[in-house]
């Protein structure tokens, strides 16, 4: 899964990586604990090209009726996408790109009453990188005409033998050269989907065992990716 991701890349470079104008996006600030339900930065596809836009983490279906009544929709599993109801409409129309730079997964530490030590995951290459994301657009059933409010989940999959050796699934990491075409809703075929989804190459991540200060989303600075001693059954 992933439960929680940075985002600390300067805008400039953002923009450039992204092909897209974020002078519209406010007080984007280096973010280093980014938490469910937070407001994060997502790319999507509009008739005039691609559109940097702002939203909600933890996907409410277009159809939900009480969106307090439904779970926490914050990852969807890339296996079963294509058919859940929640997810299936916008993983043929609606794809969108989660802007990080890294992400969080929790590992065990080989004490008895250790708890789980957190581990940081970026490129090796230093650079943002785009997960696979789906958006869709709720209103209150009784507010036709109120505003939409836009909301994504990560696409998740099997991990690969870097991550897996703290959690067995991971976000989907798009290759650059595929974000087009997970932009386009004119590619709607499943297959055809799927195929952009090509699994990240284990050297392509690096991985750091961190503070577990990450645990509570209330911190959130550059100490939290800086490398700590990790437990000795462990290891990169």
């Amino acid at each position: 899964m992933c439960g929680r991701f940075t985002l600390h890349t300067e805008r400039e470079m953002l923009a450039r990586r992204f092909r897209v104008d974020l002078n519209a996006i406010e007080d984007l600030q280096p973010r280093y604990n980014i938490a469910p339900a937070q407001s994060i930065l997502t790319v999507y596809a509009s008739e005039s090209g691609r559109v940097a836009k702002r939203m909600r983490w933890g996907l409410i279906p277009s159809w939900a009726k009480d969106p307090k009544k439904l779970p926490s929709m914050i990852n969807a599993r890339v296996e079963t996408a294509a058919t859940r109801a929640s997810y299936r409409v916008p993983f043929r129309r609606q794809r969108c790109l989660i802007v990080a730079d890294g992400f969080y997964e929790w590992g065990p530490t080989g004490e008895r009453r250790g708890g789980r030590t957190p581990y940081w995951f970026g490129l090796s290459a230093g650079e943002p990188f785009a997960m696979a994301g789906l958006w869709s657009a709720w209103r209150p059933p009784d507010e036709e005409e109120a505003e939409p409010q836009l909301t994504c989940t990560i696409l998740t999959e099997p991990a690969n033998s870097t991550v897996a050796r703290v959690h067995d699934r991971m976000p989907v990491i798009l290759d650059p050269e595929a974000e087009d075409a997970w932009l386009d809703p004119e590619v709607r075929e499943v297959g055809a989907v799927r195929e952009l989804l090509a699994p990240l190459a284990p050297e392509a991540l690096r991985a750091v065992s961190v503070s577990r200060r990450v645990n509570s989303p209330r911190n959130d600075d550059p100490d939290l990716i800086r490398a700590v001693p990790e437990p000795p059954s462990m290891g990169f």
